[in-house]
């Protein structure tokens, strides 16, 4: 018992020694002070952390996990969920596809609108992109290419074309989500997404990658995100 009780003491002596190392404020850039225009984080020796991104602040719980900085990882997020229904119609010589958004509300958090949609054929560079209103890239840049504007009646039409496969990408997924057609003849489609509640005040389940003396934000891969500028850790008398 008594050895256990030092294995314990000593685990915890470890951890805490690591995270004294690690606490302390990582901001965007080597000079300057701290500001509401600059993204920072105070990773503080109680585990629990100040974030600061674009302005908005968000507060939370903070772990080390390996070469990970976690936020808030027992709050898991949620991700929306689509569903297809698919019909032939006679006298079409075209393709319909139909979005049917459902927001869903929550006390605390504002319900999400659609925005835009990714739908592929087969394949990835096969694609179209369908939104309610007109995007462009930035706001100087030029329209989003292969883009359809949705209709009154919430769809839109384009040439017919064989597939077996339709890719659908949307807000709150983390990924395509791939449905095979069960008839060939197929030329209406219906998504249906069912959305999840919008909280912006809430940090679940991201994460940092600790290198150094420096924060990376992590890439769609999970990896350091080197197109972005890392937090970098400040010294303590500055």
């Amino acid at each position: 018992m008594k050895n256990l009780l030092l294995v314990l003491i000593l685990i915890h002596s470890v951890l805490y020694s690591q995270n004294k190392e690690i606490t302390g404020i990582y901001k965007e850039g080597v000079m300057g002070n701290l500001s509401s225009y600059r993204n920072y984080i105070e990773l503080k020796t109680d585990s629990t952390f100040i974030y600061t991104n674009l302005g908005r602040e968000y507060y939370g719980k903070w772990e080390l996990s390996q070469n990970k900085i976690l936020l808030n990882p027992k709050i898991k997020k949620e991700f929306a969920k689509v569903r297809m229904k698919e019909s032939f119609k006679t006298d079409s010589d075209s393709i319909t596809i139909t979005i049917n958004h459902i927001p869903k509300y929550s006390s605390g958090s504002k319900s999400t609108t659609f925005q835009m949609a990714t739908v592929y054929f087969d394949k990835k560079n096969d694609y179209i992109h369908i939104s309610k209103t007109p995007l462009s890239s930035c706001a100087w840049g030029p329209p989003v290419r292969k883009q359809k504007i949705l209709n009154s009646n919430h769809y839109v039409t384009i040439s017919k074309k064989e597939f077996s496969q339709i890719g659908f990408m949307t807000h709150n997924l983390n990924d395509y989500i791939v449905f095979t057609k069960s008839n060939p003849n197929s030329n209406v489609f219906e998504f249906e997404i069912e959305d999840i509640p919008y909280d912006e005040d809430v940090i679940k389940d991201e994460f940092f990658i600790l290198d150094g003396k420096s924060l990376y934000y992590p890439n769609k891969r999970g990896k350091k995100d080197i197109m972005r500028t890392p937090l970098v850790k400040m010294k303590k008398n500055n």
